[in-house]
């Protein structure tokens, strides 16, 4: 009897043990399936305020070395911000193409192509929208959601057509 009753304890105290481990896995699967949805909203998010961040900060750095202006460039929206190092202009054009967000510094007058530019980050598009003193940026990230942020540059900016 003493036997019987050792077996039957020691089979329960390997269901338990059996139970627990199940149960850890699954919670595990469970949790690792929660932390990659959290993650993957943290990088689009990250991803449009990186976007916005930078084309803020690109116009706060144009706004004390020369000009900022608002226009079209590749068949979207863009900017152009102008610096002049020892008597040459240089032009930084910031727009959207091919889901990229892009930059072209050269030299004013250049005739580079839209296409000449280096990928900054994924996104969809870009709209440059202007209202008085203020430039509003609208970015859709690859997820197509919508944010946007506004500057106001001290120098002010110039609103012209193709850039």
């Amino acid at each position: 009897m003493d036997r019987e009753h050792s077996a039957l304890r020691s089979a329960a105290v390997l269901t338990l043990c059996g139970l627990f481990a199940v149960l850890a896995v699954g919670l595990a699967l469970l949790s690792s399936g929660a932390y990659r949805t959290a993650a993957e909203a943290a990088d689009e998010n990250d991803s449009r305020r990186t976007a916005l961040s930078y084309l803020i900060n690109q116009v706060r750095r144009a706004d004390r070395a020369g000009g900022v202006a608002v226009g079209t460039f590749g068949g979207g929206d863009a900017l152009a911000l102008t610096e002049r190092v020892e008597d040459t202009d240089y032009v930084t054009y910031l727009y959207c193409l091919d889901g990229q967000l892009m930059e072209l510094y050269a030299e004013s007058g250049s005739g580079l192509e839209p296409a000449d530019g280096l990928a900054v980050l994924p996104l969809e598009d870009l709209s440059v929208e202007t209202d008085g003193a203020v430039i509003t940026f609208a970015v859709i990230a690859p997820d197509g959601v919508v944010s946007t942020a506004s500057v106001s540059p001290r120098c002010g900016f110039e609103e012209v057509g193709e850039l």
